[in-house]
């Protein structure tokens, strides 16, 4: 028999993903995880990648707190309750990942033969353990890789789909999540729903590739009503110096308050490198206002469903 589940203290689960990479998934799972961390929210952050880009995001990767993933394999492996890094910023854990999370996978199904569902279910035996300390647990999930994704749906409540304005990220990524999200919610975890689809490093003033985008989730989904109406926008030199100074977006934009003056720079007593694009607050707020967005669509469908 398949493990028995905690619905209800996965509740505040959302899992971040797409079928394709380089869509944002991890800047959106941690940034969104980070400012309700810095609203006051206790926060948990779970990285079930083998690249193991969280790190890299919050500035910790190939340091102490950096296993590797090893605690994750362990407890999702064996069931036991995840054992997250504790304030890696002020209320949000972290559940490290890392190149150990890929072999998961292999690893549960020699544990498990023949035994599908109670594969895809030993994520959510290791974190309903630990859910009831958190107020949001984020799960940034991995592309291209079905019993991961498996595993980071038949443990969430929530999924929210980053996509790009390509339509690659829309018909391959989107239609392939949604294929691997009507298995899991039909054999694995019928609790789990879409909450929205959200556009990510798109220009802010590209209207009609926006009205593209709309029309392309349409097809794929059926329906545009669950796109989010926060987006992101595109600023390469704001995404590559968040991830070299290892800082969340509105960290980034507070850095830019500081940036040095002019007279500094021409007077050598600063350097250029040192200077943050002041883009930073514009994409900071960008991201403010789609965390604000989950949020609100959480507690509205929650509150749709004590309603019914």
């Amino acid at each position: 028999m398949p493990p028995e589940i905690d619905r209800e203290a996965l509740d505040r689960v959302v899992v971040i993903g797409n079928g394709k990479g380089g869509v944002g998934k991890t800047t959106v799972a941690s940034n969104v995880a980070g400012l309700a961390a810095a609203d006051g929210i206790k926060t948990l952050l779970i990285d079930v990648n083998g690249q193991g880009h969280v790190g890299r995001e919050l500035g910790f990767r190939e340091g102490p707190l950096d296993d590797g993933g090893a605690a994750l394999h362990e407890s999702v492996l064996w069931g036991r309750p995840l054992v997250p890094v504790r304030n890696v910023r002020p209320n949000l854990d972290v559940v490290v990942g890392g190149k150990q999370v890929g072999d998961l996978p292999a690893d549960l199904a020699l544990r498990f033969p023949n035994k599908p569902i109670t594969q895809s279910l030993m994520l959510a035996v290791a974190l309903q353990a630990v859910a009831p300390d958190y107020e949001l647990i984020v799960i940034d999930s991995p592309p291209e890789n079905p019993p991961l994704l498996q595993l980071c749906l038949a443990a969430g409540r929530w999924l929210a789909v980053p996509v790009k304005s390509d339509s690659g990220s829309i018909t391959d990524g989107l239609g392939d999540i949604s294929k691997e999200f009507a298995l899991v919610k039909e054999f694995s975890n019928p609790d789990v729903e879409l909450l929205g689809v959200l556009l990510f490093a798109s220009g802010s003033n590209a209207t009609a590739i926006h009205r593209e985008v709309r029309t392309e989730v349409a097809d794929v989904l059926g329906s545009d009503q669950l796109m989010f109406e926060s987006m992101v926008r595109s600023s390469e030199a704001v995404a590559r110096q968040a991830r070299k100074r290892g800082v969340l977006l509105h960290e980034l934009e507070q850095a830019a308050k500081d940036n040095p003056k002019f007279w500094q720079l021409r007077a050598g007593t600063a350097r250029r490198d040192q200077v943050v694009s002041p883009t930073s607050a514009s994409v900071s707020e960008d991201m403010a206002a789609l965390t604000r967005e989950i949020l609100s669509r959480i507690a509205q469908r929650e509150q749709e469903s004590e309603m019914a």
